[in-house]
């Protein structure tokens, strides 16, 4: 991928992210990228081309911020990627990168490229640890969620919760993370991030629920 190219895209990215909360804005999409030329080093796996150009494009069309109406992302992706000449193959790969990376998604890939489990994995390690706990209740804030409803989410603890609370969501998902990494090395920092979710969970009930 050229400078320009990769310039062309940051432009482009930065005008799509304007109506994403700050856990989905620019810096969380450089995380991404970032981790992910990491993981693609230590793995020595995939087309970096491929892994940069889907980390920086991965958050097109998020279901989250998507408006009634709005075009399908791989179009979007496809349409801006043909303008720069990108290889056929590399754009299909990257639009189906952005179809299947969510958490949320109901859909999987019938195959996992190297480039799809990567780039999955940075995704995925942003949300967790320091970072993920704080985009966590970026979006719940966002959301207008509340911190933790003990009356809703009294069995959290005990697998997942239910509620709109931000403390319900590490449960429902950022717990969960460490056990869904498709290479090692993404195993290996997950791992450490992991136990600082857990450690900081503790603390949080610890203050909450304070002896009277």
């Amino acid at each position: 991928m050229s400078t320009n190219n990769i310039e062309l895209t940051e432009r482009f990215v930065k005008e799509h992210l304007s109506g994403y909360d700050s856990g989905h804005d620019w810096w969380h999409i450089t995380r991404v990228r970032d981790m992910a030329v990491h993981i693609h080093k230590a793995e020595r796996k995939g087309n970096k081309n491929v892994i940069e150009m889907a980390a920086l494009l991965h958050d097109i069309g998020d279901s989250k911020f998507r408006k009634h109406g709005d075009p399908d992302p791989g179009v979007i992706i496809s349409g801006f990627l043909k303008s720069l000449d990108v290889e056929d193959d590399q754009i299909s790969e990257v639009v189906r990168i952005n179809r299947f990376i969510s958490f949320s998604s109901q859909k999987k890939p019938d195959i996992k490229s190297d480039e799809f489990n990567i780039v999955q994995d940075a995704d995925r390690l942003d949300a967790i640890g320091a970072i993920g706990i704080a985009r966590a209740f970026s979006y719940g804030g966002f959301r207008n969620n509340a911190l933790y409803q003990p009356d809703v989410n009294s069995k959290l603890q005990e697998g997942p919760g239910c509620g709109n609370s931000t403390i319900a969501h590490f449960y429902e998902k950022l717990l969960v993370l460490k056990d869904m990494m498709n290479t090692e090395t993404g195993r290996v920092i997950a791992e450490e991030r992991h136990t600082y979710i857990v450690d900081f969970l503790k603390r949080f009930f610890e203050e909450w629920n304070v002896e009277k």
